[in-house]
């Protein structure tokens, strides 16, 4: 059987990754180990070290989800990039960037400027995904400028040394209280085409709203649940051949992240 064609086995003890295999079961089908399999990482603690366990064990493809911020990940040895690895992003779903990158068609952004507030402890991740979603609608990884931390806040001006005529991005993480997880961010790219994007974790809401000469439009909203798509994204990702770069992009944007927490910057970069 071609691998167009093929079951694929997917080792998870995660109940979200469990029903996600259950939704597909023309492509996947539990296993249990490993060998041969794409394995889901669970993104709490030490993910980098499950990540190369499991490639260690014979997985043909990982799966992160929701990573968290481990300092480790950024200390290590560079990933050999023999499997391919997909990074379960809910705040930052790669079908969602899509959506916003085409409603955009072939105008740049000038200014992008993110807004994020949560609890303190997911500060850090907050900012992660918020300098992601400045990465991906500016089209060039951004630079710290300046920074500013403090505990009623973080503020970041940054650069785009890809595209030096593109106006500095601003990136604003906010501490809040409230009994729920998760997190609001706000983006806004400018342009001749403006894009908004809201994703609301505690109100189970992900918007994104166009506007250009000719009016304002709305993507159709992803029902899709975020494991089924990574785990659609690990057999396409299989199955094509091409590469995938989740996990550079979480890398760079954790640097950026806790770079923005610790106050390190260079001015001059």
């Amino acid at each position: 059987m071609s691998s167009a064609g093929r079951v694929w086995s997917v080792f998870t003890d995660l109940p979200s990754y469990r029903a996600a295999v259950a939704e597909l079961p023309v492509t996947t089908i539990r296993s249990t180990g490993a060998r041969g399999s794409v394995v889901v990482v669970p993104g709490g603690g030490d993910w980098w070290s499950g990540m190369l366990d499991a490639r260690d064990e014979g997985a043909v493809a990982v799966v992160i989800a929701g990573p968290g911020m481990p300092r480790k990940a950024l200390v290590q040895e560079a990933w050999p990039g023999d499997i391919p690895v997909i990074v379960e992003r809910p705040r930052l779903r790669k079908d969602v960037v899509e959506d916003a990158l085409r409603a955009r068609g072939r105008s740049a952004a000038r200014l992008v400027s993110v807004e994020c507030a949560g609890p303190v402890a997911a500060l850090d991740a907050l900012a992660c995904d918020g300098f992601g979603w400045l990465r991906s609608l500016a089209g060039a990884s951004p630079a710290l400028k300046s920074a500013a931390a403090t505990g009623g806040g973080r503020m970041a001006l940054l650069h785009h040394p890809g595209r030096p005529a593109m106006a500095p991005g601003t990136l604003l993480a906010t501490p809040v209280g409230g009994a729920h997880p998760g997190g609001l961010l706000q983006v806004l790219a400018l342009g001749e085409v403006r894009t908004e994007v809201t994703v609301d974790q505690p109100a189970g809401l992900t918007r994104v709203e166009t506007a250009t000469e000719e009016g304002s439009v709305r993507a159709s909203q992803r029902y899709e649940t975020s494991p089924r798509l990574a785990l659609r994204r690990a057999i396409a990702a299989l199955t094509s051949g091409v590469p995938v770069m989740d996990l550079a992009e979480l890398l760079d944007d954790m640097a950026l992240a806790l770079a923005l927490r610790d106050g390190r910057f260079d001015p001059q970069s």
